[in-house]
């Protein structure tokens, strides 16, 4: 956990935003002016917090139950896993704090995105991992847009497997660490796939107006032409120890 920071790119100056709250799991809203976010307290408790990024008001904590991730979901939404054992669901609340339901009915289940209409959540279960799968809204049969093309989600930030533009334009999917971009019929918010996932990168490929984003693992954009990627630069030392 930790602070959530806005960089200019053009000047470099950064600030933090909420100082007084630490993280565990954040997600910016489509229009880029409310950050929904999983906090820390000094007892170890893990609520659900809403929030203006322009700091016009006070941030606001939607529900008491200890959660592990939280997404926008329909408009007025904010969907959130629960890391109760005794409750370990996906909750969807109103962003008033008010309507708490179930979202999903099946339990132990990780979200790692939410569409941007509400309908659809990516989600791992603890006995499917490396599948990506979404589950609908409500209730019904889950999909599996493809099989064993995925890294289990761990405790280190990784790209969600799926995930949408913010106008809903285009999903974006990964395959082993290959990101590509497909256009989604007005109205629709999953790719065509057969009734066992897609099965190979060729396959992906091979989707109506599919593009390859990156064949590295990247945080799409909002545009398929936008990504950002994590750099890792390492230093090393020679020392010299006296022995005695």
């Amino acid at each position: 956990s930790g602070g959530l920071w806005v960089a200019d790119l053009t000047s470099g100056q950064r600030r933090r935003l909420l100082p007084d709250l630490l993280m565990q799991h954040y997600s910016i809203s489509a229009d880029g002016q409310r950050v929904v976010f999983v906090a820390v307290d000094d007892t170890g408790r893990t609520p659900v917090w809403l929030a203006s990024l322009d700091g016009r008001t006070a941030p606001r904590q939607l529900s008491t139950i200890d959660s592990s991730q939280a997404f926008f979901g329909a408009p007025g939404e904010v969907v959130f896993g629960s890391q109760d054992n005794a409750a370990p669901f996906v909750y969807r609340i109103g962003e008033d704090g008010r309507a708490l339901r179930h979202m999903i009915e099946t339990p132990m289940l990780m979200p790692l995105a939410v569409s941007p209409d509400g309908r659809w959540v990516v989600a791992q279960t603890p006995n499917q991992f490396g599948d990506t799968i979404v589950y609908p809204a409500g209730g019904g049969a889950p999909i599996r847009v493809c099989g064993n093309c995925g890294q289990p989600q761990g405790l280190e930030p990784m790209p969600a497997a799926l995930s949408w533009t913010p106008d809903g334009r285009f999903v974006y999917l990964k395959f082993a660490d290959s990101t590509y971009a497909i256009p989604l019929q007005p109205g629709e918010m999953l790719p065509p796939t057969p009734a066992s996932g897609l099965s190979s990168k060729d396959a992906v490929a091979g989707l109506p107006g599919a593009r390859l984003v990156s064949e590295h693992s990247v945080y799409p954009g909002p545009t398929p032409s936008i990504y950002a990627f994590t750099k890792v630069a390492t230093q090393r030392n020679i020392y010299r120890v006296p022995v005695p």
